[in-house]
């Protein structure tokens, strides 16, 4: 029996991984399985914490932006330091509120320039909807409505479509929990938190792990693009 490797068997041998790709959810890097994670960004929420927590006093809220590629790259850089873990983010969607082009014109231009900059990442989705404006604008500051819902439901339809291995939704607003606390039940284990450390965080119980990202992953994860 000839038993010397052909051209054929080293295909074989390449190409594993990348038969082995979306396998129940995982995939094959290096000898150990990676798990499939869809990370789920409450935008304004993670933007204006980093803001608050990491920036200069005085400094601008629009110099402390976020990547959400980037954000991705250090959450799973954090989880892996962590819990000695990989995981793989193969889906980023992200939720924020959209500006009215009749009311704030470059305000809505900047918005839309980011989102496209964002998305020349294939895995980055962007969710909107229109920002509420109350009667006394601008003396009163237009607000999200719905963001919160939006996100809430995309994390309860991921853990019951099961097509990933871990959900990690980042944000610390409480709206969120029951949510992620019936995601959790339908699919123990799946759902994680990301937040930033040195703020408050999102505590959904001791089956909901939390990824707690520092200073420096946040100097990584920023936008510094110019819109």
């Amino acid at each position: 029996m000839n038993l010397t490797p052909t051209r054929t068997d080293a295909k074989i041998v390449v190409l594993l991984p990348t038969l082995l790709r979306d396998w129940w959810g995982f995939s094959f890097s290096g000898g150990a399985w990676v798990a499939n994670a869809h990370l789920f960004i409450d935008y304004q929420n993670v933007h204006l914490s980093a803001w608050e927590l990491f920036s200069p006093y005085g400094a601008p809220k629009h110099d402390f932006l976020i990547d959400p590629s980037r954000f991705a790259t250090q959450v799973s850089a954090a989880w892996a330091s962590g819990s000695g873990e990989a995981l793989e983010v193969s889906e980023i969607v992200v939720f924020r509120g959209l500006p009215d082009p009749r009311k704030e014109r470059e305000m809505n231009s900047r918005v839309s320039r980011q989102h496209s900059a964002w998305r020349r990442d294939p895995r980055v989705q962007v969710k909107t909807r229109a920002l509420r404006y109350p009667r006394d604008w601008p003396d009163e500051r237009a607000q999200e409505k719905g963001v919160d819902v939006m996100l809430a439901l995309a994390v309860v339809r991921c853990a019951l479509a099961d097509d990933c291995d871990k959900v990690i939704v980042a944000t610390r607003d409480t709206d969120i929990l029951p949510a992620i606390e019936m995601a959790s039940e339908e699919k123990p284990g799946c759902v994680m938190v990301a937040s930033w450390d040195g703020g408050s965080v999102l505590r959904a119980g001791a089956g909901v792990p939390i990824i707690r990202m520092n200073k420096n992953a946040f100097a990584r994860s920023r936008d510094t693009r110019k819109y």
